[in-house]
């Protein structure tokens, strides 16, 4: 097969296309890219250039790989969140581009430099790593249930240069009594109910990890273990943070108005108008 960069975009584009894939011209010339270790914008500028028959080759495997559903994500190795590069895997949920709304909201209610932060679930690190780049001062625990989604993170940390103002501990979330007391919580938990994990699309159900999805039988496990437990570990004043399914702010809020300790209960919408995050603080005393 003869092909420039722009015929065999053309070709591939095509390919995943009648595969199902939701963006199949994005993961093409990402492939292509990551095989050619260059920028898609250089793919725009080279759209002439001919591939050797080696790299035809590299680029089908991972254009098999694509058009069996593996997400984009794990075929490059990472992942871009907060417009920096998280390396995923099997182990990890890949960063979602909605979750940036979260940090978002956190940002906005940093009043001091030296918060101190609670990220409950933090598979791949991108909520803790990206708040201890843009907090510099500010002090992070990282808590997951697997050690190998650990590691994950403290590369993920390593890689960006906060390590060191991130303790990492390996604990499940639900029933650990969660050690210091923190200006922020944040998690972004599990929340699919486990009836609709079938349901998913490929790409979620068969490569990423089902502990990082499901929510149990009502999707709202998680929320029920953490919004109690963090009452006791939330500074006066402090803020419990957290993303939530579309259809899941009704239930989330009565969970935490069930509690009189949190107050200024705030549902956030994304940007498709999702319902996407929930924010509570907690009363000072």
């Amino acid at each position: 097969m003869d092909a420039n960069i722009s015929s065999f975009l053309n070709w591939s584009q095509s390919q995943l296309a009648e595969a199902g894939v939701l963006s199949p011209r994005l993961d093409s010339e990402i492939i292509l890219a990551h095989t050619l270790k260059l920028s898609r914008t250089d793919l725009r500028t080279q759209d002439q250039r001919v591939l050797s028959e080696s790299e035809i080759k590299n680029v089908k495997k991972f254009m098999e790989r694509r058009l069996n559903r593996e997400p984009i994500s794990l075929i490059v190795g990472y992942q871009e969140f907060w417009s920096l590069d998280f390396i995923v895997d099997e182990n990890v949920l890949t960063p979602r581009p909605e979750t940036e709304l979260l940090i978002e909201t956190a940002l906005n209610c940093i009043s001091s430099p030296t918060f101190k932060i609670l990220d409950l679930g933090t598979g791949s690190g991108a909520l803790a790593v990206t708040m201890a780049k843009e907090v510099p001062e500010c002090k992070v625990s990282a808590i997951d249930i697997d050690p190998k989604a650990l590691s994950i993170a403290k590369e993920n940390a390593t890689r960006h240069g906060v390590v060191d103002q991130i303790e990492f501990v390996c604990s499940d979330l639900r029933t650990s009594d969660w050690s210091g007391c923190f200006s922020m919580i944040l998690s972004n938990p599990p929340y699919i109910k486990s009836a609709d994990i079938q349901k998913i699309m490929p790409e979620v159900r068969i490569y990423e990890p089902e502990k990082a999805l499901d929510g149990g039988i009502t999707g709202l496990d998680f929320y029920q273990a953490i919004i109690p437990m963090a009452i006791d570990r939330l500074e006066g004043n402090g803020f419990l943070i957290l993303e939530i399914g579309h259809d899941q702010a009704d239930e989330v809020t009565e969970l935490l108005n069930s509690f009189s300790c949190y107050q200024n209960i705030e549902v956030i919408q994304d940007y498709s108008g999702y319902d996407r995050v929930v924010k509570a603080q907690k009363t000072n005393g």
